[in-house]
């Protein structure tokens, strides 16, 4: 069940990105890089640029190749945005290879004080964690410069399904496969 989670988590995790990416193209460039005093690192175009930054550094750490964390000084919205796809797509695919035995081991977080070893269920809790927080201010942050921000909280109760149905087919999200249910 916990691997099911997982990989669920990791399926909510594409569909909210691509959902407050779409949201994010709707701003301009000039106001998606605007400083504003309520956003952590400084602007959303900081934030977003952050939240991907950190997916990168604890997936490779997943992956048992680990780095130091980098900030990444990425050029467009388009970029980041065919980076952060390419990011979540791997963190699916991770989840869906993982065997119960293995969210026991351990994994090395490179950190600026020497590496650290931490177990992979609760690296990947943490980055889930991670990544609710930070889009939950990227949606105040849409909200303060006049973007309707999108809806994100309907995944994962089954009376929702219609409301999301056709976007998670064209993310190549099957819903029915990922909780076992038969079509």
């Amino acid at each position: 069940m916990t691997t099911t989670l997982l990989l669920a988590q990791a399926c909510n995790n594409r569909w909210s990105n691509h959902r407050l990416l779409a949201a994010c193209a709707l701003l301009p460039v000039h106001a998606l890089r605007a400083p504003q005093p309520a956003a952590f690192f400084g602007s959303l175009w900081a934030l977003l640029g952050h939240l991907l930054d950190v997916d990168r550094f604890y997936l490779d750490a997943l992956h048992d190749q680990p780095r130091p964390y980098q900030d990444t000084d990425w050029p467009d919205l388009a970029t980041l945005g065919a980076a952060q796809i390419a990011s979540d797509q791997r963190l699916i695919a991770l989840c869906r290879r993982l065997a119960p035995q293995q969210l026991t081991q351990l994994i090395t977080l490179p950190r600026v004080s020497g590496p650290v070893r931490e177990q992979r269920l609760r690296t990947l809790q943490h980055l889930f964690v991670h990544q609710l927080h930070h889009r939950g201010q990227a949606h105040a942050l849409l909200l303060a410069s006049g973007v309707a921000p999108p809806q994100l909280d309907e995944f994962f109760l089954e009376q929702d399904e219609p409301l999301r149905r056709a976007e998670l087919a064209a993310l190549g999200i099957d819903e029915g496969a990922l909780w076992g249910i038969a079509p």
